[in-house]
């Protein structure tokens, strides 16, 4: 492992057919050791409610940018927005 790299670092990812698949891509060294432990609908919902708290923080954050937004900027980024409104995420859920 890199000194870079940090090694407490915790992948989600779930179990399609029999097989561990993680929900984002990233790249391991070949003979890495891993753990692999199953989440309880406890530990689940403590990431959720944890993931929730960011969003509210990140969402804080953002409303108090947006409010020092210059008529211009806030046209641009409005603008912005309408053309890539399509755009869809995939969910990490299941496959």
């Amino acid at each position: 492992m890199k000194p870079s790299e940090n090694p407490t670092q915790a992948y989600m990812g779930h179990v399609k057919n029999g097989v561990i698949v993680l929900d984002t891509q990233i790249k391991l060294d070949e003979g890495q050791t891993v753990r692999v432990e199953p989440l309880t609908h406890a530990s689940l919902d403590a990431e959720r409610a944890n993931r929730v708290q960011q969003l509210r923080q990140l969402v804080a954050t953002w409303t108090e940018e947006d409010g020092r937004l210059s008529d211009e900027e806030a046209d641009r980024l409005h603008s912005a927005l309408e053309q890539n409104r399509r755009l869809s995420f995939r969910s990490s859920a299941l496959d």
